[in-house]
């Protein structure tokens, strides 16, 4: 790139005296001849002149951005930088002079200053930066200017500014400049209103804008300057006429919030005022300003201010959040939904419950989600939930389901409602909520499945769908459009694939495409590496001793609904002539009668199973088509249970199956005897054949007959290698007297560039990958095979291409491309030779040729190689490890050096190398799993401890690793899994014991473990809760985390209890012995027997301890040692008392979880069976750890409650406002603007009153108490916008100064309340008379608001 070539052409004279600057591009001689020539030698116009500048130096500037681009990419080349540096310099130069000729025509522009600025601002001239354009020269100028233009009233302040220097902020001290900037935002720019002053507001702006780079990178103001005094003068700075001094002010406001007293103080100076004023403003231009004051709002909230914000703040917010079409309406829901959680009595006072409420349904889908928590939260406690209306408030949430007419948006408020049900099942306060007063909100959302309505019923049944959290199968959509469905049941590995969160950065190795390629060649499947990448915290236990808490759930929602008679709904849905309907219906049913077997107790899923209404349909011959759907469904149903129960009989009766990290892995023992059987069969043929038979077969593979390998037939090869072949004689003849295996072995060579150079494809791997891997394996298992091969050039030829790769050897053509090259892996078979070498590591023979040609010699100096992870990734992957040697060498280098993705990878793959042969290598895979712990990457300690922990179900492999002492202390949390798996053995414990570290853990979860646990547990519940496996979509709307605190890494959702110290310890005798004597179990009892379940204040305060407690017991119930514990204090009787009788919600879920915990061992079980709790048993005898109460209406009950009434209190305004007649009717006026009745002959009233007494309109007290009319009166935003404005306020210095004194001297005794206009003549009698307001001494008689009907609530008998 060059300069522009307007800059190579002459300039004309004419051009010339404007100033050097228009330049024409066009040669004279290219001109029309029909034009005179000197029509071009005119000056141009100033508009035009102006026009072609700006066109010139925006060419210019993108030349000059092109320039700097280029010197970033040639920063390395010299030469080639120096010209881009001179072009760059030419560039900067022509830039500097057309600016300064543009704004030469910008301050001289006289007469034409509309249209230059019109010019300006369409080609987005900004000019000088803002920086630059406050200069002692430029400052020169605009003072010089304000000395000729001003009078000599305005010399002291025109000598003021003078006087003003402008340093560079670094040189002065903090407190200094602090001050040096209060002396200029302390200025009054009302005072100077008639007259603007620009230089004013530059400098506020940039005062403004140090200031707060100052209070960004500040910690600690105070000690530099009075917060006080810094809200007071940006207060001047929030009332100022210019929209962008107030929207900087603000955030310098927001900057300086640190804690609830900063929050005090800006209120005690009235910013709960000026926020409700900035908040009414326009949304068309004053956008910014109301996002500004939402944030500053925020920050109260942030850092603990909520019981300084008041109602004007929370009524002005719940303004936005009703406005449907403000940008602003989706943070001012969030914060209505912080603010219920923080301070529910504000919210309900200011008018926020109800919006909340409503906007569930009216609101965007992915908010609802979100705004739903806070009010199950208000559910949730007691004292919370008396500000909800029993039967009103909620019933909302449900009301579309029971709508019979389509209204407005009724598709989107059903779709709301919906997802809404959805998530309060999702939550105990929810499920309690459905349950409540014989299950009428369940029942009603049942009914919707009988609704006339098609779009009712669809939603209904997608939303049943979701909450029994069924996964339609994969063939769905031909067994709904009425084809018959096949069902098949099998596992489905890449299913599970899909739910482990995979963590992003060194795990994208696996999403290479040479990964992709290896794990084709190999048969590698990729969640083989995911279960080796499970997240922070997770472990890797059995599952029989954790609790399936997502199935303990969804036990109790079974038995609510099938109570709410969803079958019944269901079977009429089977009878519907809509085929679509009817078979979806048949899915539903059959999948709640399969969960129903798996979990509920065999009692209540017997009465389940018999659907006798569908079988009298069945068997209705007056109806042919509703006898076919039923038939349909019942042969459904019945093909689903048989194919389940042989699934079930399969995996139950083999020994094959295994449990793993919470994931099935089958073992492939039953596939290997099948492939041991056929292979034995195709030697016997081999054995057996002829020689004429066995030449025709080599003649049938064209492999003799042609060189040219397309013509080639591969069954035919495949079929001979793995048949006759492996005869010794058979082989020996194809080696020696045909060119059988020479050719094959040629084909594979890689400078033969035959294999070498096909595309790689599923199709291409499968086929000549694997024929040569079985060709190699042939050869190796007979010994003229291995002598030919050590004769043959392949492996010569293939260590002669790694040695391409060298630096440091240089006979390969430096033009020609490696064979390895990183293209030539990804898009060619070349990656295949790592399988053909795999193979030979299998052997020891294979291994010897390996060595014989220095293979490993080169895989060293590959591993040393930095850009090639996937030559690293590539011999990992392929290389066989049974053999003691050089890959378990290998393998060990790469897993301690190189850098971290790579290292994380080779851990992956001892994992890999584990599960599939796990009967061998325990030894060395535990010695470099032990040596991984130490490495400095945390995501490959995590890996290293996730796999010793599986590793440690053997008993021989924990005992291995307890004799290697790891230490394990530098890990923290990661190593705790690997840390409580010691516990649950002897020689663990006895190794732990002798190191401390039992007693010191012991110690720390008495004190703060078991409340950690707590939220620990909670946490992954809610997510495994939210995130089920159909979710693919992000909420916008949910939970926002970065890197360093990455909540899904450190607990994943999968619905299972962790491990837990206490539980750990009653394994073994000696943790028994030890829990005895330190008495924590005694204390937790204790703890359990005195809560207070009447004093709720009390209740709530000691919540979190209560269900640590709980958590600790059921742990402890869950072992066989542990449960003589509970028993000998009796203590699951007090469990099941506060499940049945707390009016804590969460709390008798918590007590239900922990319950399932007891039902984990036969013992438990019996237990619970005498106290009414009915347990679920597997058809083996093996209690689930699931149970259920036999009298649900006792533990699904919501206590009665009183409804309290938060009403706003009335306004306290001011005597001064209203002791005279037109005050208090303009008061009377906006008062009834709340009102839509009568807010139309109000507005006219004050319209009205402004026109005959306009000075009332700007009395400070009178706009004090209009504000607090505002905070104690529900008004719409319009009416809030129209009531402010209507006010012209000009807040100077000296009324600010009224303002607080009217806000110190007001006091509560004086009230206000609004009247009717009957009264209108008294008001006006009694305020010519006497003040319209009582006297504080006077008695006021106020009506005592009670609910009519006093005690409303939910209860089952």
């Amino acid at each position: 790139m060059g300069p522009s070539p307007s800059l190579t052409v002459p300039l004309s004279s004419s051009q010339k005296s404007i100033g050097n600057e228009s330049i024409s591009t066009t040669p004279t001689t290219n001109l029309p001849s029909s034009l005179p020539t000197h029509a071009f030698k005119q000056p141009l116009s100033m508009a035009q002149e102006l026009e072609e500048l700006l066109l010139k130096l925006d060419k210019e500037t993108k030349m000059k951005s092109g320039v700097e681009n280029m010197l970033e990419v040639y920063f390395k080349d010299k030469k080639r930088t120096k010209d881009l540096e001179l072009q760059l310099e030419s560039y900067n130069t022509c830039i500097d002079k057309t600016t300064k000729r543009i704004e030469h025509i910008r301050t001289n522009a006289g007469s034409n200053i509309i249209e230059v600025a019109k010019l300006l601002k369409a080609y987005k001239y900004t000019g000088t930066s803002f920086s630059d354009a406050i200069t002692p020269s430029t400052l020169a100028q605009s003072r010089s200017k304000l000395k000729s233009n001003s009078g000599p009233s305005k010399g002291k302040q025109k000598a003021s500014l003078e006087n003003v220097s402008y340093p560079d902020d670094d040189a002065w001290p903090i407190g200094k400049r602090l001050d040096h900037i209060i002396q200029f935002l302390e200025m009054d720019e009302w005072k100077q209103v008639s007259n603007p002053n620009s230089i004013l507001k530059d400098s506020k702006l940039e005062k403004l804008e140090t200031l707060i780079r100052i209070l960004k990178n500040t910690t600690g103001i105070d000690a530099y300057c009075p917060k006080q005094k810094l809200i007071i003068c940006l207060r001047q700075c929030i009332v100022s006429p210019n929209r962008e001094i107030r929207i900087m002010a603000l955030r310098a406001l927001r900057l300086l919030v640190e804690g609830p007293n900063d929050v005090e103080i800006m209120m005690i100076h009235q910013l709960d005022i000026f926020s409700t004023r900035a908040l009414a403003r326009d949304p068309e231009g004053y956008e910014p300003e109301r996002e500004q004051t939402l944030k500053l709002i925020r920050s109260f909230i942030e850092y603990g201010g909520v019981k300084y914000i008041n109602q004007s703040i929370v009524r002005a917010i719940v303004a936005i959040a009703e406005q449907l079409d403000s940008k602003l309406r989706n943070i001012a829901l969030e914060t209505l939904a912080e603010l219920t959680i923080l301070d529910v009595a504000l919210t309900v006072r200011s008018g926020g419950l109800r919006v909340l409420i409503q906007s569930l349904i009216d609101g965007q889908p992915g908010i609802s989600q979100v705004l739903i928590q806070s009010v199950l939260y208000v559910l949730d406690s007691p004292e919370k939930r008396s500000y909800l209306r029993p039967g009103v408030e909620l019933e909302t949430i449900i009301a579309p389901f029971t709508e019979t007419s389509k209204g407005v948006n009724y598709e989107e408020r059903l779709k709301n409602s919906a997802k809404m049900v959805t998530t309060l099942i999702k939550s105990w306060a929810g499920i309690f909520y459905m349950s409540a007063n014989h299950m009428r909100a369940a029942r009603s959302v049942v009914q919707a499945l009988r609704m006339p309505l098609p779009e009712t019923q669809k939603m209904a049944l997608d939303m049943f769908f979701d909450v029994f959290r069924v996964r339609l199968p994969k063939d769905h959509h031909g067994f709904l459009s009425g084809r018959q469905h096949t069902v098949q049941i099998a596992p489905t590995p890449s299913s599970d694939a899909e739910k482990v969160p995979t963590r992003p950065g060194p795990t994208s190795v696996l999403n290479s495409v040479v990964m992709s390629n290896l794990m084709t060649a190999g048969g590698i499947s990729p969640d083989a590496y995911a279960r080796s990448t499970l997240c922070y915290g997770t472990t890797t236990a059995s599952n029989a001793e954790r609790l399936k808490m997502l199935d303990h759930h969804l036990s109790i929602i079974i038995i609510i609904f099938i109570e709410s008679d969803i079958l019944m709904a269901l079977i009429d849905m089977v009878k519907s002539d809509d085929i679509f309907m009817s078979r979806k219906a048949t899915l539903l049913i059959g999948e709640i009668l399969q969960l129903s077997t798996r979990l509920l107790p065999i009692l209540m899923a017997i009465q389940v199973q018999s659907l006798p209404k569908l079988f009298s349909l069945a068997s209705n011959f007056d109806d042919e088509q509703v006898r076919h759907n039923a038939t349909a469904a019942l042969a459904h149903i019945d093909r689903l249970t048989r194919a389940r129960t042989r699934y079930a009989t399969s995996n139950a009766t083999s020994t094959l199956a295994t449990y793993k990290g919470g994931e099935r892995i089958l073992n492939n023992a039953t596939s290997t005897r099948t492939q041991e059987k056929v292979h034995e069969v195709k030697l016997k043929i081999g054995y057996a054949i002829d020689d004429t038979h066995f030449r025709q077969l080599l003649l049938d593979t064209q492999v003799l007959n042609t060189k040219d390998f397309t013509k080639w037939n591969w069954d035919s090869i495949i079929e001979l290698l793995q048949g006759p072949l492996l005869n010794p004689r058979r082989l020996e003849e194809a080696m020696r007297g045909r060119k059988f295996i020479k050719r094959l072995l040629a084909f594979y060579r890689p400078f033969k560039h035959q294999f070498s150079d096909m595309n790689a494809t599923k199709g291409t791997i499968s086929r000549y990958v694997k024929t040569g891997c079985t060709l190699v394996s042939t050869l190796l298992s007979n010994t003229d095979g291995v002598r030919y091969l050590n004769e043959n050039k392949l492996l010569g030829d293939i260590a002669e291409a790694f040695n391409e790769l060298d630096p440091l050897m240089l006979n390969g053509d430096p033009e020609t491309e490696p064979i390895f090259s990183k293209e030539r892996m990804e898009s060619t078979l070349t990656c295949g030779y790592f399988a053909l070498l795999g193979t030979l590591s299998k052997f020891k023979e294979g291994v010897r040729i390996l060595e014989k040609f220095k293979i490993f010699s080169c895989f060293y100096q590959i591993s040393e190689l930095k850009n090639r992870t996937d030559l690293k990734v590539a011999m990992i992957t392929n290389l066989d490890y049974t053999l003691d040697g050089h890959p378990r060498v290998l393998l060990s280098k790469i897993m301690t050096s190189g850098y971290n993705p790579i290292r994380l990878f080779a851990t992956q793959h001892i994992g890999v190398i584990m599960r599939q042969s796990e009967a061998e290598f325990n030894d060395w895979v535990i010695r470099l799993l032990v040596t991984q712990l130490y490495d400095t990457h945390m995501d490959v300690c995590q890996t290293a401890v996730t796999l010793l922990d599986e590793a440690c179900e053997k008993q021989a492999n924990l005992e291995l690793l307890v004799k290697c002492r790891p230490s394990l202390g530098h890990l923290g949390e990661i190593g705790n899994p690997l840390l409580l798996r010691f516990l649950s053995t002897s020689t663990g414990f006895c190794y732990l014991n002798a190191l401390g570290y039992v007693q010191k853990e012991m110690d720390d979860w008495f004190e703060r473990g078991n409340q950690n646990y707590v939220t620990q547990l909670e946490l992954s519940l809610a997510r495994a809760l939210v995130n089920t496996p159909e979710k693919k979509t992000v909420n916008p709307f949910e939970e926002r985390v970065d890197g360093e605190n990455d909540f899904e890494a450190l607990q994943p959702g999968d619905g299972l209890t962790p491990p837990h110290f206490y539980g750990e310890l009653t394994k073994t005798e000696e943790g028994c012995h030890l829990l005895r004597e330190k008495g924590h179990f005694k204390l937790f009892a204790n703890f359990v027997r005195d809560f207070p379940l009447e004093n709720h204040a009390e209740a709530e305060d000691s919540l979190g301890q209560l269900k640590a407690v709980l958590w600790a017991l059921g742990n402890i119930g869950a072992t066989k040692n542990g449960l003589p514990f509970l028993e000998e204090e009796d203590i699951v009787k007090d469990i099941i008392n506060l499940a049945e009788c707390s009016d804590i919600l969460s709390l008798k879920g918590t007590c239900y979880y922990v319950l399932g915990l007891i039902a984990k061992t036969q013992q438990g079980v019996e237990l619970l069976g005498e106290i009414g709790w009915e347990s679920v048993v597997s058809p083996n005898g093996e209690p689930e750890g699931l149970c259920v109460p036999l009298n649900l209406s006792r533990f699904l009950t919501i206590r009665n409650w009183k409804y309290k009434a938060a009403l706003s209190a009335p306004p306290i305004l001011p005597r001064s406002a209203t002791i005279d007649s037109i005050g208090a009717d303009i008061l009377k006026n906006i008062g009834d603007m709340s009102n839509h009745i009568l807010a139309n002959e109000a507005s006219k009233n004050l319209a009205r009153l402004k026109q005959v007494y306009p000075e009332s309109f700007k009395r400070v007290d009178l706009y004090y108490s209009v504000c607090q009319l505002l905070g104690s009166y529900h008004f719409r935003s319009p009416v809030r916008k129209y009531v402010l404005e209507i006010f012209d306020m000009r807040f100077t210095t000296e009324l600010l100064q009224e303002l607080d004194q009217i806000s110190a001297t007001t006091t509560p005794c004086v009230a206000f309340t609004t009247t009717s206009n009957n009264e209108k003549a008294i008001l006006s009698n009694t305020t010519n008379s006497t003040s319209a307001i009582p006297n504080p001494s006077d008695s006021i008689p106020q009506e005592k608001l009670e609910p009519k009907q006093v005690k409303l609530g939910f209860h089952i008998r």
